[in-house]
């Protein structure tokens, strides 16, 4: 049975990746003294702990959700999967299957039986049909691990969102069903645009994206660049492209020195605003800044007509423009005062008058520090609702 087992093992040809990350108990099958195989033991033990899982099946199972190879990728992009192919895979899924029902006690550990790493075995399961759903849903490879990725250097990290909803973003109620009507737009595969989130500081434009990513996490991925990582947006863009999942690429904060290369690079991206073809990502950004330009020269003629044209080139390429502005005084009050409702927090008038002091000091009013206010009022003031 075991060399078998093993034979099947050397087989795999679809998930090689995940086989070699399971060699330690394929290794186990033949070793050939008692010291090889504790030391395998502990290896199994140690890559299923790290993993987050219990036993191995789950091990093994979550390698193969998020492996990238020609079965996955071409489910996740809705291709036609031979026949061959769903074969070879189903034999594969049967020797993992094998594999996680090996346990310790299958091997002779000799006098180190009563110390030996147990490992936990079991809890494999999966189909060609149920993996090929899954890809068709969740991407493959890196996208399967979650809908929130970050970025960098050429490689994709799975992110954690902060758990934040648009109805959290109290007020900019029009804002904020624009970005929903194009995201929603994107995900049904109608036209949308790239778009700009612009406006003051602190009124919520990047919460917006977050929550946005909340909101459809399974519909939707969102992947955060640097403006560092900027010139690797069109590899980025075309390693996407085929995929049946959605993606928004998402530019937090940007805006360019005057001579940055990178500027020319970026408005390519943004060629073609309106793409009713376009499957693969829409790009989201936010800025302080109408001028996506940093003003370097302060000489008198720095803003002549035509260089302040030259300025908002970039500002004109994206498709959609949502402008975010600072509420007035009653306005701000309104935001904190339904803050504090949703924290059960009964309202006080003199909350109004803390709320005006507390934002002259900080240098204005914004959602931002309408939030710090209610930090401080629930720590220091709050009486709370009875309801």
């Amino acid at each position: 049975m075991n060399e078998t087992l093993y034979l099947r093992y050397k087989a795999v040809a679809v998930y090689k990746r995940v086989a070699e990350q399971a060699a330690p108990l394929a290794e186990l099958l033949r070793a050939d003294s008692v010291a090889r195989r504790v030391e395998l033991c502990a290896e199994v033990f140690s890559r299923v702990a790290e993993s987050g899982f219990t036993t191995t099946g789950e091990w093994l199972r979550s390698l193969v959700l998020t492996d990238d190879n020609v079965f996955s990728r071409a489910a996740a992009c809705g291709a036609r999967i031979p026949d061959a192919v769903k074969a070879q895979v189903n034999g594969e899924l049967i020797t993992f299957k094998q594999f996680s029902l090996l346990k310790p006690d299958d091997f002779d550990l000799g006098a180190a039986a009563d110390f030996a790493p147990r490992f936990v075995c079991g809890g494999f399961t999966g189909s060609v049909s149920s993996l090929a759903a899954f890809y068709a849903k969740s991407g493959c490879g890196a996208f399967a691990r979650g809908n929130a990725f970050v970025y960098k250097d050429g490689g994709l990290t799975a992110a954690a969102v902060e758990p934040v909803r648009l109805d959290d973003l109290k007020n900019y109620a029009e804002e904020k069903s624009e970005i929903v009507r194009n995201t929603e737009n994107f995900i049904n595969g109608l036209p949308a645009f790239h778009t700009l989130l612009y406006g003051d500081r602190g009124t919520g434009k990047s919460t917006t994206v977050r929550a946005i990513a909340n909101e459809y996490r399974d519909r939707l991925k969102v992947i955060e660049l640097a403006k560092t990582e900027l010139k690797s947006l069109p590899r980025l863009r075309e390693s996407l492209r085929g995929f049946k999942q959605k993606y928004i690429l998402f530019i937090d904060d940007l805006s360019f020195d005057e001579n940055d290369g990178g500027a020319d690079e970026f408005k390519t991206a943004l060629e073609g605003s309106l793409d009713a073809q376009a499957s693969d990502a829409l790009i989201y950004c936010t800025s302080n800044r109408r001028h996506l330009y940093k003003e370097t020269d302060k000489s008198a003629m720095r803003h002549a007509a035509d260089e302040v044209q030259a300025e908002l080139a970039l500002f004109d390429r994206f498709g959609l423009v949502v402008t975010y502005i600072n509420p007035d005084k009653a306005e701000f009050v309104d935001i904190l005062r339904q803050i504090l409702r949703s924290r059960g927090i009964k309202w006080r008038d003199e909350y109004a008058q803390i709320a005006e002091l507390a934002a002259l000091k900080k240098g204005g009013r914004s959602p931002r520090a309408a939030k710090q206010i209610a930090d401080l009022i629930e720590s220091t003031y709050a009486e709370r609702r009875s309801e």
